[in-house]
């Protein structure tokens, strides 16, 4: 780490919006720098403000969530600079973070598949990052014979998060009236989806049964006020917070930018998207008791017995309608929430195996390290991408 003044901490500045400041600054802190004092300012500031402010203050470096025409004075300042949601333009003197929106709509459009819809849409705005989310929602549906039809909200006031409450306008009405049902609905951020929800309220659609609604960000804000409660796309807030810092530290150090993409979470999964299309009640209902109790180890045998059916016959339907069987369905869902656990919260391995479901930790790294081709803490360390193509030479011991 770089070296500061005996005393005199090292100054750092983070031009975060209020809702940035809640999700990166936890990972900020998280990365822990020595010495180091971090300020915040609003980037809403008049640009002549901030810039006697940078002045006054003399950062030696720079956090910066960029907005095209509000923050562009301060790319240009020459102290190092990362910065967040930078999807124009990446200039190579710019360290960078972001969560691959390209994989947040694949990871949406494969939700809706897997709950058995036929019918798909996307609820979004004129942004980079609203765009990518779309195009890998498409492209994930038109690789399965699918296709999504599309509303943007061009209204003034659209770029708003905290506040963005707009009434429902007669063609958002009409294109929820007009798209066939049940479909799912990717909104394109957390408040999109409220603002979906209550929109399907007005023109009498019932969610989740005629429209399941998936937000993205999972701001517990914004989904727990929701009625029904939102289902969002989990963004790793935390993460993205902590590879800030650290690759702002190691340019201060005198190391080159890194620019580098995050790959989103689970899916945090609530009451507007509780639907699956599927022509067995039976199925449906062994799902959702999977769904209910998979963190606490529920198995096929304590499924059908719920159910008051076989195991053969449960088998039969499960693969009739859902192309797998129970034990597959059950071992998916547990490594998902493994998966999550183990990039986003600070657990070790043998707790995420149990909060996964799993009632040994040597069988959740024989099935981790089955399915995914590295163990669990290779999978933390690297963020959840392939290990490079030499032998890793690990041992089950390990607990990262």
């Amino acid at each position: 780490m770089s070296n500061c003044p005996t005393g005199a901490p090292t100054r750092i500045v983070a031009v975060l919006s209020a809702v940035s400041v809640r999700r990166y600054v936890p990972g900020i802190v998280r990365y822990g720098r020595p010495n180091t004092s971090v300020w915040q300012l609003d980037p809403r500031h008049d640009t002549k403000q901030l810039l006697s402010m940078f002045r006054e203050w003399e950062p030696a470096g720079m956090i910066l969530e960029h907005m095209p025409g509000v923050t562009d004075s301060l790319l240009d300042l020459d102290i190092p600079k990362v910065t967040v949601h930078y999807d124009f333009d990446k200039r190579s003197d710019l360290g960078w973070v972001d969560v691959n929106d390209h994989q947040v709509g694949e990871l949406a459009a494969g939700f809706f598949m897997d709950k058995r819809l036929n019918h798909f849409g996307f609820f979004g705005v004129d942004t980079q990052w609203s765009a990518q989310r779309l195009e890998g929602f498409q492209k994930c549906l038109a690789g399965n014979g699918h296709e999504a039809t599309t509303f943007f909200d061009r209204r003034p006031g659209n770029d708003r998060y905290n506040d963005y409450w707009p009434a429902p306008g007669h063609e958002l009405l009409k294109w929820l009236n007009d798209i066939p049902k049940p479909c799912g609905i990717l909104a394109a951020h957390d408040p999109l989806g409220r603002a979906l929800i209550e929109a399907c309220a007005v023109a009498g659609i019932d969610v989740p049964r005629d429209v399941a609604v998936l937000g993205v960000n999972d701001d517990p804000l914004v989904c727990s006020l929701s009625q029904p409660q939102l289902s969002s796309v989990r963004v790793p807030w935390q993460r993205l917070g902590f590879e800030l810092m650290g690759i702002l530290d190691r340019m201060l150090a005198g190391e080159a930018p890194e620019h580098r993409l995050i790959s989103p979470g689970t899916i945090g999964e609530r009451f507007s998207t509780d639907v699956l299309a599927v022509g067995s009640p039976l199925v449906a209902r062994a799902l959702e008791l999977i769904r209910e109790q998979i963190s606490a180890g529920v198995n096929v045998a304590q499924i059908t017995e719920k159910l008051g059916c076989s195991r053969r016959h449960l088998e039969r339907l499960f693969r009739e309608h859902l192309g797998r069987s129970p034990k597959d369905e059950i071992t998916s869902r547990q490594l998902a929430i493994a998966r999550d656990l183990l990039l986003n919260s600070r657990l070790k391995v043998a707790a995420i195996a149990g909060e996964a479901g799993f009632h040994s930790v040597e069988r959740f790294y024989a099935m981790f390290r089955r399915m995914e081709n590295m163990s669990p803490g290779t999978y933390r360390r690297l963020g959840g991408r392939q290990p490079p193509p030499e032998p890793s030479g690990e041992t089950q011991n390990d607990t990262a």
